[in-house]
């Protein structure tokens, strides 16, 4: 089906109305911290939850699974839009969580986007992780509360096969960006890695720096026209997708470019649209080439995010350079605080 929307100018302000908020990054997460689970989306499987918290647990973190987190279902969804907003809302505003980790994708949060306490959030600022259909929560908190958070494997579809050689890259870089043992040179920002032999491609070269934010094509476009949609002013984008035909990504780019979004952003990176058809990767080229080739700043293809394996953490919201010269994304800044 396809949609028109309105990209809405909507921008986060203070309580009082009168200022930007400004952005503000999570703690560092250290042992002994309380990491949250929720099912915000679709629903879980029990054992793929459990194996990867016992792993939490036994390198020293404290593991918070709601009962009947692994069973909830309603159809498509992981329990009711109640059930799952409340669950939500309550990791957010236990002061003794420190992260809340969505289980897994799939879809439901934007049907409870209008009723998750940013307030609470912002106030409280915790690690919040996930990709696919979570890409709608991370717009929405770039929205109305600035914090950073991180498009990240999850605990279903990824973090539970750690210790599988496909998955390690995904996990070291969970890790490198989440936890507070991983900065240990005093330095402030890196480059995110890429796994071996899998360097980014130079689309368009370049060098700009902006606010890193995207995710999922689809769910971006889905949050346009409410004030839950990405401000594209001044970021370096970052899109991927699963199982979607050539023609729909075009379809996708097309709105985003009628809207006036791609004439605002700073750069692009262009995770995996990958498909088993080699037709269909040659679509995807051409398609990149005929949207991003013609705005003269920096792109870069072939970034390893999204619904692969070798899936990189990207902090949400964080300050970055691209270098499509290099095929290099930097963090100017560390993504988490330390007390």
């Amino acid at each position: 089906m396809l949609c028109f929307c309105i990209l809405t100018q909507y921008t986060a302000v203070a309580q009082d109305g009168s200022d930007q908020l400004e952005w503000i990054a999570p703690q560092a997460l250290k042992r002994g911290d309380l990491i949250a689970f929720v099912a915000a989306s679709g629903p879980g499987d029990e054992f793929q939850v459990k194996t990867y918290a016992t792993k939490l647990r036994s390198e020293g973190y404290r593991v918070l699974v709601p009962d009947g987190l692994g069973s909830r279902k309603q159809g498509y969804l992981a329990g009711t839009d109640d059930e799952r907003v409340h669950e939500l809302n309550s990791m957010i505003r236990n002061p003794e969580v420190r992260a809340i980790f969505p289980i897994r994708g799939g879809y439901g949060l934007t049907r409870i986007l209008d009723r998750i306490d940013y307030a609470a959030l912002r106030n409280d600022p915790k690690v919040v992780t996930g990709y696919s259909d979570v890409t709608a929560l991370h717009l929405a908190i770039a929205r109305h509360c600035q914090v950073i958070t991180f498009h990240a494997p999850m605990p279903m579809s990824d973090l539970w096969k750690g210790d599988q050689p496909e998955f390690a890259f995904a996990y070291r870089s969970f890790n490198r960006t989440l936890f507070a043992d991983q900065y240990t040179d005093g330095k402030k920002g890196f480059v995110v890695p890429a796994p071996e032999g899998l360097r980014p491609e130079t689309l368009v070269q370049g060098v700009a720096k902006g606010r890193l934010m995207g995710g999922n094509l689809t769910m971006i476009c889905s949050t346009m026209g409410t004030p839950y949609a990405l401000d594209p002013a001044g970021t370096i984008l970052f899109i991927e997708d699963v199982h979607e035909a050539p023609y729909r990504v075009d379809r996708s780019l097309s709105q985003l470019k009628l809207a006036g979004f791609l004439s605002q952003i700073k750069g692009v990176i262009i995770g995996d649209f990958s498909s088993k058809d080699a037709t269909d990767d040659k679509e995807f080229s051409r398609i990149f080439q005929e949207y991003f080739s013609t705005l003269s700043i920096p792109v870069i293809c072939r970034f390893p995010v999204g619904h692969v394996a070798k899936n990189a953490t990207l902090p949400h919201g964080a300050w970055v350079e691209l270098d499509a010269n290099r095929g290099e994304l930097r963090l100017l800044e560390n993504p988490v605080q330390f007390k």
